[in-house]
Formats: C-alpha cells, sequence, structure tokens
C-alpha cells in the first residue's frame, strides 16, 4: 500500500500541528503516513501520544539531510466505548515540559480531552477541523477563539467549532 507523504515545510508553524491533525483524522486503522518537516516533531509527538489511535510502538522520526526531518505516523485500531466514566483527579498529570492532555473521548466531530497547564505552559493557536468545547475547572490564563482572546479562569466556558483558531496559555496552574 502507498503511504501518504506530507511535505508541512512550506506552511507557517503555527499551522502544521493543525494540518498534520487533519491529515492524520483521515487515516483509516492500520494505515500510516510520513511527515516531512524542517525539525524533529517533538511537540506533534507529546500531543499525539496521549490519543488512543496513535501507534506510538510504530513511530520513528529521523534527520535525512541537514536540516531536514522525516517523521512516521501510524493509525491503529481502538475499541470503542458506548459508555465514559472519568474523573478531573483520577487522570491528573502534569509535565515540566508542556501541558498535558488526557483523550478521554474522541468522534470525527469532537474530542473530550483533560488538560493539565503548569503557569506558563500553552496549546499554540491553531484551527483544527474539530469542535472544541472548553471548560475551566481551575486556575486562570487567556484563550483564543476565533479573533478573539478571552481573560479565563474557574467555571468559564469557550465553544470554538472546527476550522476556528484556538489557542490557551495557562497563567497559574491550570485544568
Amino acid at each position: 500500500m502507498e503511504q501518504k507523504i506530507l511535505d508541512v515545510r512550506k506552511y507557517s508553524p503555527s499551522v502544521r500541528h493543525s494540518i498534520i491533525l487533519q491529515e492524520f483524522e483521515k487515516l483509516k486503522s492500520g494505515e500510516a503516513m510520513y511527515i516531512i518537516n524542517d525539525h524533529e516533531p517533538v511537540h506533534l509527538l507529546h500531543f499525539l501520544s496521549h490519543r488512543e489511535d496513535f501507534d506510538m510502538d510504530a513511530y520513528y522520526a529521523k534527520e535525512i539531510e541537514g536540516g531536514k526531518w522525516i517523521a512516521f505516523l501510524k493509525k491503529k485500531q481502538v475499541e470503542v466505548r458506548k459508555t465514559i466514566f472519568t474523573n478531573f483527579d483520577k487522570n491528573r498529570k502534569f509535565s515540566e515540559n508542556s501541558f498535558t492532555p488526557v483523550q478521554v473521548y474522541r468522534t470525527n466531530n469532537y474530542a473530550v480531552i483533560l488538560a493539565y497547564f503548569k503557569a506558563g505552559q500553552f496549546i499554540p493557536v491553531h484551527k483544527p477541523n474539530i469542535d472544541v468545547i472548553l471548560f475551566i475547572k481551575k486556575g486562570k490564563g487567556k484563550v483564543v477563539a476565533g479573533d478573539e482572546e478571552y481573560d479565563v479562569k474557574e467555571g468559564d466556558l469557550i465553544i470554538v467549532p472546527k476550522g476556528e483558531k484556538r489557542g490557551v496559555l495557562a497563567e497559574t496552574e491550570m485544568e
């Protein structure tokens, strides 16, 4: 089977993850793709590693020329659960390097992700092809949604339709 090759070097860094994730969503279970980039995609790997359908065992990245990297991404089969029960506290994980997303559920239209941030951590502004509902359980920060920027705190709710810009910056520890 021919593998998809996606060269993202021609895109601005702010939209690369969105483009890669949109193409990854199109893959069927067992299918894979190659990403060509100008750096090792460690941030992308961190994000994908929390997805149930990302085959971490199949992943690899290597520099093939000076400043030209290739990464292999494969989608795996996941069991679809009919009901989900979870808890913020039970899933709480923090990383010193970046925010920690814990994917609870995903469809083609939306995903339920619990996100844990230390002060200063962020989700870069991007435009994924999926709806997002952001509920701030704890802490405060800033959220970009479409063309707006909001100061957010505990109890705030923001809904951003697919294809609209969004990003998060934690000013304090935030969930």
